[in-house]
């Protein structure tokens, strides 16, 4: 990608994101930013479009989920500061294109804004008459994104399992989100700068634990001491839960 196009990317995402009312316009911008060589003429070949529909998945992911949050925290430094990540990480991606789209870091970090956007849509955001958007849509966007992130992730490296990996992967991610969804918690650090929902903690948490097993299993290293510290975050996440739940049946 371009300098120029990453500038773009960037200033449309912070600029229209933060208007309330023209978040939506940021997304279509960013869609047809990342898309832009689909068009009749461009680099994509007619044959070549299913692979690299897959390839351009992280940047459409990561820049609808961008756009959502800085539409949804409405502190100007934060909407600044996650603006700016967002920028770093297409100028990464464009230095490094295959290690983005391959790697199970960069796999990690856009579930993990991925999520962060969805739970905050289902603790902010209202419909017309008042009441939160309804708890299916939430779980078909976790499944969805879920699904798509880690199947193109895998296809791309290669790995035969996508599929059943990414579907058990979705599965999993939805029955945490409808648990936790009972009792969703938004943590509030620094004043409002900081908002994270419970759930976005947790599956990401549990993003990293199952993604360590897959490519420990893959290496042939996984052993017992690996198991042991996975189990260990495992712990944690139960301990924050229980901590961090209001089990009252407030939210």
């Amino acid at each position: 990608m371009a300098l120029g196009f990453i500038v773009l990317e960037t200033a449309v995402v912070f600029g229209l994101g933060r208007q309330i009312n023209w978040w939506w316009l940021a997304v279509l911008l960013v869609v047809g930013i990342e898309l832009r060589e689909f068009r009749p003429g461009g680099r994509v070949k007619e044959g070549e479009r299913t692979a690299a529909l897959w390839d351009r998945l992280p940047g459409l992911i990561m820049g609808v989920s961008v756009t959502l949050i800085i539409a949804l925290v409405l502190r100007e430094a934060t909407q600044a500061v996650v603006a700016a990540a967002y920028g770093v990480w297409l100028l990464w991606r464009d230095r490094v294109p295959a290690q983005v789209s391959t790697s199970l870091v960069q796999l990690l970090i856009v579930q993990g804004v991925m999520f962060e956007a969805i739970f905050l849509m289902a603790a902010v955001w209202q419909t017309p008459d008042g009441k939160n958007i309804p708890q299916w849509i939430i779980l078909g966007l976790v499944w969805a994104g879920a699904y798509v992130s880690v199947y193109g992730a895998l296809k791309r490296r290669g790995d035969r399992s996508a599929g059943v990996m990414a579907a058990t992967w979705g599965v999993i991610a939805t029955e945490v989100a409808w648990i936790l969804q009972l009792w969703l918690i938004t943590y509030t650090m620094r004043g409002g700068y900081v908002l994270v929902p419970q759930p976005a903690l947790i599956l990401t948490a549990l993003s990293y634990v199952f993604g360590s097993i897959l490519a420990s299993s893959r290496q042939g290293n996984l052993s017992r001491a690996r198991l042991g510290e996975y189990m260990v975050i495992a712990l944690i996440l139960v301990v924050i839960v229980v901590i961090g739940t209001s089990w009252r049946g407030n939210v």
